[in-house]
């Protein structure tokens, strides 16, 4: 498929989205979630594809969220605000996924654009990343992606950038300081930074081993302590009989680097 809002780049089992559409600040349209859909169904599928990358095109910003203009046109059509219902497809999509995602954010990071970094397992940000809300300053609830900062972040931080708006802008070292970056990097550094942590995990980690800590890590959570330490047990056990363990175990006796095959 051919992208018009999207840069797809593949290098081995690493795939590297990038928003592009920096004149309209990387906005999110119908266009744009659809092709996010298609592009994140394949990296569920595929076997071969085993991290992600999601950048964005151009200095001004990684993500402004919802493209407002065609929103306000659809809304205004129908009588009825519009235009926030087209991110659930894809980030349903994205939440469902076991495989990692690194973000690398340089820019401002608005409101709908949160849902890329509160989805994403790993979050770099360039200094000059800059991450606020603008929700309410349009008569919007900020509700999914404001939950999701939730679990990275402070609650007491992620309702004031919420109920302050546009008024109450986090840094890219506050971030960092918050938890909601885990390394700040020059602007110049930033894709670089991220192609290195992919690189790490797609050729150094075993695929199956990821997919189960991430499946391990977001069950306790949703579980809480009492259930959810339990349910991690129970996941271990899933790849106990794989090639990749074995393959695991036999490369640290033979001192050697593992070749791994998800399976």
């Amino acid at each position: 498929m051919e992208y018009k809002d999207l840069i797809v780049e593949k290098r081995g089992r690493i795939v590297c989205v990038t928003i592009n559409r920096p004149e309209r600040m990387n906005s999110i349209s119908i266009e744009t979630s659809n092709e996010l859909l298609h592009v994140l169904t394949e990296y569920r599928d595929n076997p071969d594809q085993w991290a992600m990358i999601i950048a964005a095109a151009g200095e001004k910003a990684f993500c402004s969220g919802m493209y407002v203009n065609e929103a306000a046109n659809s809304s205004r059509d129908k009588s009825r605000a519009e235009g926030y219902t087209i991110f659930k497809p894809w980030t349903d999509m994205m939440q469902s996924i076991r495989k990692p995602f690194i973000c690398a954010v340089n820019g401002y990071c608005i409101g709908g654009g949160w849902h890329l970094v509160a989805d994403s397992d790993i979050v770099i940000a360039s200094e000059k990343a800059s991450f606020f809300d603008t929700h309410v300053n349009i008569g919007l609830i900020n509700g999914v992606e404001a939950a999701g900062l939730a679990f990275k972040m402070p609650l007491g931080i992620v309702m004031r950038m919420v109920v302050e708006g546009r008024h109450f802008k986090v840094n890219a070292q506050q971030a960092l300081q918050w938890g909601l970056v885990s390394e700040v990097v020059a602007p110049d550094a930033l894709m670089d930074k991220a192609w290195e942590i992919a690189t790490h995990i797609a050729e150094e980690a075993a695929p199956l081993a990821i997919q189960g800590s991430k499946k391990a890590i977001m069950g306790a959570l949703d579980r809480g302590p009492a259930e959810g330490i339990p349910f991690t047990w129970d996941v271990l056990t899933e790849i106990q009989d794989t090639e990749d363990i074995k393959e695991g175990f036999r490369s640290f006796v033979e001192k050697r680097k593992a070749v791994f095959t998800g399976r």
